[in-house]
């Protein structure tokens, strides 16, 4: 049963003070009365059957704040409201703890909590509550000891300071159905917001009192969004997301924009003086590759590699100023800033065209053209505009033309220079981030079976582009034999209790100079008597292990027009050879045949045949795109039902008629 408790992540390192009650700015007079009572709430379909209801979640966001805060960098302050309706025993009894996670721009400001009982009465837990420190900064708000009955309900209210932001986005759904939502923002007629109403949200409504506009969307009966391992749960959420767009003081009219923005992340990156260029073409002189005429997109690929292997990466609270070039290359090491100038200093220097992107991450709240969330464009990449390929300069654990996987295929804002005359000028636009192509991001596997009688089995298999990263990054990682071991279990074919690994070795298991496309090799000796039967005049092998994997294929699509959405774009290739016994042939050649596939878009094509008495299984499986909807997302349902009937099924050899 999913349980309404928030456990903490990471270990708490200090208790603060108790708080006390709640400061709010209550836009919603009818919340936290004083004889308030349990809804009598009538639930039918998937709420009903669930343990816990929304009866009401309200959102405010207030911009009209004291100059007290306003000079310590608080632009608003952030209300939420929610009354939660406990629906089984079983949930009451499960509903122990709370806790909510501030994030690093937020400012506890109030909170307030009690449990309204079934039988009208009420319990306080504000006594109950503690404010805890976090490990990596943040401040969690956990109240213990909570004490609710079925047919009652949890009630809390939030506030928060919000520090620096602008923007944001506030979800207005959730993995708990509920009754009635409403979102309000609320800032003086000097501070003008656009918004945006995600995943079928209806328009905001404005109005203007005295001196504030009122923004305001009231939703009725949301339904839960179940979770979905073939989509990323945030962004599918309905909300609202909201940004400043000008800001009026007196006679002067600010308007924020992304070509702001992307002027004052860029021109810091890119700002060279004659020193740091000096010593960056000496640095550049001592790097062995660079006496060699390379491809473009290997140089790309070296330079890199050469930077994330002998320059170290650390916090910006490890330096007590910004770098220079000259200092980073002195030390040989840096902070992320640092590492974005050093890697975009160097590729100029080499005539190699490079531009930088800011993005979003997909699992998160995309970036918008109308509303300039400069939070939300956290990532950052090199472009490189004529191979369209690019890389993370401060992911360490990546190398071109790969880059986190979430960070691609979404909207970036660009950023680059140009010459307007005799001067230099700042160019944004936007642009989707790219992806190799899905045959980049190869998997192969090639296996022999020479003898039933002794079933042992010569394995070679390979990882490509995205695949051989992840597989790299895993090796490097093991410093012990039995994480080692623990890798070669994951990726070897069939279940570790249905094969004997009699030996097995990798080949370019770490960065090194040899770029991502050459793959990760791993060749092994795997011995699995218990999957092959003799049974009278017939030999049954147990094979769709091998051929479909071993991953579970109990699935659920997402519903409706909502989308499958993958890592990554990628291809696999499998080959299977077994010696058949002398009179043998396949039975039933048909069950290793498929032809599944859309627009060549995605596919599934499998084939069978016998030459000189060897048996071939041939299956290639290729997705191209990262988003699939539509039909492309049925005919991914029925790939996939096709590998699970695979999976159980046996090859059976029978004798020559």
């Amino acid at each position: 049963m999913k349980r309404l408790i928030f456990f903490l992540s990471v270990i708490c390192i200090a208790s603060l003070p108790l708080l006390t009650s709640a400061q709010i700015n209550n836009y919603y007079p009818d919340t936290w009365k004083d004889n308030a009572q349990p809804e009598t709430v009538a639930l039918t379909g998937a709420a009903a059957e669930a343990p816990y209801y929304i009866t009401s979640y309200k959102i405010s966001r207030d911009f009209n704040i004291t100059n007290r805060d306003k000079a310590e960098a608080v632009t608003h302050y952030k209300t939420i409201y929610k009354r939660i309706h406990i629906n089984t025993a079983a949930a009451a009894d499960s509903l122990t703890q709370l806790a909510l996670t501030l994030e690093t721009n937020e400012l506890l400001r109030g909170f307030r909590i009690r449990s309204l009982l079934p039988d009208g009465k009420t319990i306080n837990l504000t006594d109950q509550t503690r404010s805890l420190k976090l490990n990596d900064g943040r401040t969690a708000v956990v109240v213990n000891n909570i004490r609710v009955q079925a047919g009652g309900e949890l009630e809390y209210e939030l506030s928060l300071k919000e520090l620096f932001d602008y923007a944001g986005a506030d979800y207005l759904q959730s993995g708990i159905a509920s009754g009635q939502i409403q979102f309000m923002l609320v800032a003086p007629r000097s501070l003008q917001f656009n918004f945006h109403a995600a995943n079928g949200v209806p328009g905001i409504t404005d109005s203007v009192a005295g001196n504030n506009h009122y923004h305001r969307v009231a939703l009725q009966q949301v339904p839960a969004l179940q979770n979905n391992d073939f989509y990323y749960f945030l962004p599918q959420l309905q909300r609202i997301d909201f940004a400043l767009s000008t800001a009026t003081e007196g006679r002067d009219t600010t308007r924020l924009s992304w070509q702001q923005f992307g002027q004052d992340l860029y021109i810091p990156y890119v700002s060279v003086n004659k020193n740091e260029q000096k010593q960056l073409e000496k640095e550049l002189d001592r790097w062995p590759f660079l006496k060699y005429r390379l491809p473009v997109p290997q140089l790309i690929y070296l330079v890199e590699q050469y930077i994330k292997t002998n320059y170290s990466l650390r916090p910006a609270s490890d330096f007590f100023e910004p770098q220079d070039l000259s200092t980073i290359i002195r030390t040989k090491q840096t902070d992320r800033n640092g590492m974005v100038k050093l890697m975009m200093a160097a590729y100029y220097t080499l005539n190699i065209p490079v531009q930088l992107l800011a993005t979003a991450s997909r699992d998160t709240i995309p970036l918008q053209k109308n509303l300039v969330n400069r939070a939300a464009a956290n990532n950052i990449l090199l472009y490189f505009p004529a191979q369209q390929q690019a890389l993370a300069p401060t992911e360490m654990n990546t190398r071109y033309p790969c880059y986190p996987p979430l960070w691609s295929n979404t909207l970036a804002l660009r950023c680059r220079d140009t010459l307007v005359g005799t001067e230099s000028k700042v160019l944004t636009d936007f642009i989707m981030t790219p992806q190799p192509q899905y045959t980049f991001s190869n998997s192969t596997l090639e296996a022999s079976l020479s003898s039933l009688s002794h079933p042992v089995w010569k394995v070679t298999q390979s990882f490509g582009g995205y695949g051989g990263s992840n597989a790299k990054n895993a090796f490097i990682q093991a410093t012990t034999t039995e994480a080692r071991n623990n890798i070669f279990n994951a990726l070897l074919p069939f279940m570790p209790g249905a094969r004997t690994i009699v030996s097995v070795e990798a080949q370019n298991e770490k960065f090194t100079n040899t770029p991502l496309d050459k793959p990760v090799v791993i060749n092994s000796t795997l011995e699995t008597p218990a999957l092959i039967v003799q049974d009278g005049d017939h030999y049954l092998l147990s094979i769709g292990q091998l051929l479909a994997g071993v991953q579970n294929y109990q699935y659920h699509l997402p519903e409706g027009d909502k989308p499958v959405q993958l890592a990554f774009p990628y291809y696999q290739e499998k080959r299977v050879h077994i010696d058949l016994p002398a009179g043998y042939t396949l039975a039933d050649k048909a069950a290793f045949t498929a032809d599944i596939s859309h627009n060549n878009v995605l596919g599934l094509k499998m084939r069978c045949e016998e030459e000189n008495s060897r048996l071939h299984i041939f299956i290639i499986e290729w997705y191209s795109q990262s988003e699939l909807k539509g039909e492309d997302k049925k005919v991914l349902g029925n790939i996939l039902d096709r590998f699970k009937k695979l999976q159980l099924q046996q090859l059976t050899l029978v004798k020559k008629q």
